[in-house]
């Protein structure tokens, strides 16, 4: 795809498809997160339950291994949204969550937005939207289902009203999302997307990585050092786009 193509795709449908790097650090960044999905944690961190049938990386997930933030830059992602959006997203926030293997099914986020605004809501969630970028190492064969789904172009039109917002939603404007050995996904947030619960009985890794604009860094104090770590390091960046 050009460039234009590129930037086309990422503003009608939300939603982009890209690559890490195949270097020494993603190798060494992909076998923290098999070590993570197999429960053999460095000393110091735990796997706390977050929602129903999952568990977040404890106490703070970017502080893990050198690797998860490392990894960004080696395969360029601040050029990525560059490309894509034209201006530098921060990053706010990074997330490990295991999903845990369960008989009834049930996905512990359904079908939603991060940012709406409806009739008896107001404005819920960030404006403007956060973008992630969530990976989904693949680690088995046997990790053949999806583990996301997301609704295209639905970012681009809310509804006022939560009823009508909803039957956008259908089966010929859903995508899914699987393991990979390299491929991330990365959207906007204001578009519905809902987790698709693990049939691997090993359960299911990602690492969320949530970007935002410089000004909206303030909303998450509690992670000011990763907000630093990062900014610093992009200062440093060599970036293909001025």
């Amino acid at each position: 795809m050009t460039v234009q193509q590129d930037v086309y795709q990422q503003y009608y449908t939300g939603i982009s498809l890209h690559k890490f790097q195949e270097t020494k650090t993603f190798k060494k960044f992909n076998q923290c997160l098999e070590d993570i999905h197999h429960n053999k944690l460095k000393d110091g961190f735990i796997l706390k339950e977050k929602y129903h049938s999952t568990a977040d990386l404890r106490p703070f997930a970017y502080k893990y291994d050198k690797s998860i933030i490392d990894v960004l830059f080696e395969s360029k992602i601040p050029d990525i949204f560059k490309r894509l959006l034209g201006h530098n997203m921060f990053l706010m926030l990074v997330q490990i969550r295991q999903s845990y293997y369960q008989k009834e099914k049930r996905p512990y986020m359904p079908w939603h937005r991060d940012t709406y605004f409806y009739e008896r809501t107001g404005i819920v969630g960030k404006v403007p939207p956060i973008y992630k970028i969530i990976y989904y190492p693949k680690f088995s064969e046997a990790q053949k289902n999806p583990c996301l789904s997301l609704c295209v172009g639905s970012h681009m039109k809310i509804f006022p009203n939560s009823n009508d917002d909803y039957k956008q939603i259908n089966k010929d404007n859903i995508v899914s999302v699987f393991n990979s050995k390299k491929d991330f996904v990365l959207f906007n947030t204001a578009a519905f997307h809902h987790t698709v619960p693990p049939e691997d009985k090993n359960g299911q890794l990602r690492i969320i990585y949530s970007f935002c604009h410089e000004h909206q860094l303030k909303e998450n104090p509690d992670h000011s050092e990763l907000h630093e770590i990062y900014k610093k390091k992009l200062e440093n960046h060599e970036s293909l786009y001025k």
